[in-house]
């Protein structure tokens, strides 16, 4: 955090020609977001280990699973890190526990001799978590080892939360870094989850170095050789469930149980059996299937009078989709139960993005006959992920690829939005549940603005490039969530309960406007404009025509902090409804407000052509600030160019565009500078502790969006002076 550009590195030095530019900040920008894909492992859930909540706390409750323990018994708790780069992070703790890191000690909350943490902190809602600065490497095993001793003065439990350092009280799983709790067995290697060791009394944790050897693990039990799927043990009630399996090579297939049909590459194939009763539903079939190597291969098994089953030889079957470590147990997978006859199961085609729902309303997917679930990962903070400044960055992509002709990269644009559509049923299962899910945690929470409207927004602009109706759904969903589940005050005006950001005009108008766009409905322009007017009565400081970041509605005052990016975030949304809206309804009072803003933002440009953190506060803490300066130079930009503002913004834009290639841009394309994400406060002092980051979306997406704006205005300016 808080890097500096390298004295020399400028991109002024090298280029300045907007199509330059973008295109360096494009290519390097692409770097960091490749088309990731999905992969899928085995998840052996643990009724005594769970998430407190997405993107909270893991507790593992060893009262629960060891009820017979006495004060002075213990037990160890194991597990990796694995994460997406090397970096300084916290694994924040219950105190009262010991912890070793990679075999050693960095705190000792049981006999108090050793503590490497950082001040203690209470955590929202939630007890005191110590803070330990640990390094955990991409890749490497970063063994984490926790010691918890039953007390009579506190639960045998403890919690932990891998975090980074920024946000200690929040899992790292979408923004800017990922982690995950995986387990240490060979056999399972790479598995989400943590291990726990047999229970060990008061005089065996008093052995010496006892804590530092490798111990017995009573959890996740070893894996079982036996690979019969019995329906009445894993899914209980229920008349039908689906087996699939791929061929790993040529050969006869043996299998046994209650088979009603079985598809191979999903047509209907018989096989050769051994039961002359074999024809009435639910009865036991055995027999043979000749397979070839990648045959994919369903069996549809009915519940029979006396049992559920099905036996399949598996010594050459396997899931070819399937990351796993696991010697058995995992070469076919089940989903169920079904009722009755059922007309949309996986023999008529499947993929395993798809979450089925049986009559009963039930939502299913696959899981293993251990009774292991089928989980599905990605290992990305950029791509395929559900977090708005990410949206603005493919917006930026989408907008610099627009303006440079480059299909591909608008493609790109497309097919990030298709892959959220595709996944969203799927992660909505995942959070009902494991409660966090392993990518778009986010999700969770639709009824905030921050989760749905930078989504929609381009969800809505993917469909006009593309057509693609899979879209529509969750642009629906969005839709819904926005009339009917977001909070509002008296006027209708959207807040969080407790606050009301600027920020938010651009997490909610763009998206209605946009709804307008895609419908033709101009009621959605001017649902915008009365957020707009709602939010100006609460913001809007007359006299220095700025936006305050917060309000407060238990105070009924706002902050009276006019936050660089804030005050970005109002303009760009100006901007948005003028240029869609204007001349369809009358826009006459906002058009007003953007002109007025502007001078006023205008009025406090640094000589550098950027503006501060805290637009009115020059001092050395409000510091030069690169998204909300690309924010400006957008809406300046466009108010220029459809005639909202006067010639003489001209010079304001030019100096804040040759600022960012001076101050903010290197020649490789990195983007510095960029404040990370806020929270609120009422002191501007706050706005000034905010470190900046390296290549965050709040800016590369802007100064992407941003250059495409100003480089169209410059071309189109030569062509009319060309003419003429």
């Amino acid at each position: 955090m808080n890097e500096k550009m390298e004295k020399g590195r400028e991109m002024i030095a090298e280029m300045r020609e907007p199509k330059q530019v973008i295109s360096t900040v494009m290519e390097h920008a692409l770097l960091t977001r490749p088309e990731e894909k999905v992969y899928y492992r085995p998840f052996k859930p643990c009724e005594y280990v769970g998430y407190t909540g997405t993107l909270s706390s893991q507790k593992v409750d060893l009262g629960k699973m060891y009820p017979e323990a006495e004060a002075g018994d213990g037990a160890f708790v194991d597990f990796y890190i694995a994460c997406s780069q090397t970096e300084e992070i916290y694994l924040n703790v219950s105190a009262g526990v010991k912890v070793w890191y990679n075999g050693i000690c960095i705190y000792d909350g049981i006999e108090g001799s050793v503590n490497t943490g950082e001040t203690l902190q209470r955590a929202l809602g939630g007890e005191d978590k110590i803070h330990l600065p640990i390094l955990v490497k991409k890749d490497g095993e970063n063994g984490v080892r926790i010691l918890c001793v039953r007390r009579a003065d506190r639960a045998f439990s403890f919690e932990f939360l891998i975090s980074v350092k920024r946000y200690p009280f929040m899992w790292a799983n979408d923004y800017l870094f990922w982690a995950r709790a995986v387990l240490p067995q060979k056999g399972m290697s790479g598995e989400e989850g943590v291990a726990i060791s047999h229970l060990l009394k008061a005089s065996e944790l008093a052995e010496p170095k006892k804590e530092y050897e490798r111990v017995d693990w009573q959890w996740p039990p070893k894996l079982s050789e036996d690979e019969t799927f019995d329906f009445n043990m894993l899914c209980g009630e229920g008349d039908v469930s689906y087996v699939y399996t791929e061929a790993l090579c040529d050969h006869m297939l043996a299998y046994r149980g209650n088979v009603e049909r079985i598809y191979v590459n999903q047509k209907e194939c018989p096989a050769e059996e051994k039961a002359s009763d074999s024809a009435r539903q639910g009865s036991c079939r055995q027999g043979c299937l000749k397979l070839s190597a990648g045959d994919k291969v369903l069996f549809r098994v009915r519940r029979g009078q006396k049992e559920w089953k099905l036996w399949l030889d598996t010594s050459n079957l396997t899931l070819s989709f399937l990351s796993t470590a696991r010697a058995a147990g995992a070469k076919a997978m089940y989903v169920g139960p079904f009722f009755g006859v059922w007309r949309h199961g996986p023999e008529y085609g499947w993929d395993l993005a798809s979450v089925f729902v049986n009559r009963r309303g039930q939502k299913l997917y696959w899981g293993f006959c251990d009774g292991s679930r089928l989980r599905i990962y990605l290992d990305s903070i950029f791509f395929g992920q559900w977090f708005y400044a990410l949206m603005v960055g493919f917006y930026g992509i989408r907008a610099a690829a627009c303006y440079l002709e480059d299909g591909a990269r608008q493609s790109l644009f497309v097919k990030n939005m298709r892959f959220l559509a595709r996944y969203f049923d799927y992660i909505e299962y995942d959070i009902e549940k494991h409660v966090m899910p392993a990518f778009m945690p986010r999700i969770f929470a639709m009824n905030v603005l921050d989760n749905i409207g930078t989504m929609g927004m381009n969800f809505i602009d993917a469909y006009l490039d593309s057509s693609d109706k899979a879209l529509l759904p969750v642009i629906e969903r969005i839709r819904y969530q926005a009339e009917e589940t977001i909070p509002r005050l008296e006027d209708g005006t959207y807040y969080r309960e407790d606050t009301m950001w600027a920020d938010d005009l651009y997490m909610s108008c763009p998206f209605l406007i946009r709804m307008g766009v895609l419908t033709g409905d101009t009621s959605w322009y001017l649902k915008a404009a009365a957020q707009i007017q709602g939010f100006r009565k609460r913001l809007y400081m007359e006299e220095e025509h700025l936006f305050s970041h917060i309000y407060f509605p238990d105070l009924g005052k706002a902050n009276r902090v006019p936050w660089g990016r804030g005050n970005g975030w109002v303009m760009w949304t100006l901007s948005e409804l003028l240029m869609y809206g204007d001349g369809k309804v009358d826009l006459s009072r906002e058009k007003e407000l953007f002109c007025e803003m502007a001078k006023g933002i205008q009025s406090l440009q640094d000589e550098s052509g950027l503006w501060h953190q805290v637009l009115n506060r020059t001092e050395e803490g409000s510091y030069l600030e690169t998204s909300c300066t690309g924010m400006f130079l957008l809406a300046f930009t466009r108010g220029v160019k459809y005639g909202w503002l006067k010639e003489d913004f001209l010079e304001t834009i030019q100096r804040a565009w040759l600022g960012l290639l001076t101050h903010s841009v290197d020649r490789e394309g990195n983007v510095y500078g960029v404040c990370m994400g806020s929270g609120c406060q009422m002191e501007a002092e706050y706005y000034f502790s905010i470190p900046t980051i390296i290549n965050d979306d709040h800016g590369t997406g802007v100064i992407l969006a941003a250059g495409a704006e100003y480089g169209a205005l410059l071309e189109e300016r030569k062509n009319e002076s060309a003419a003429a």
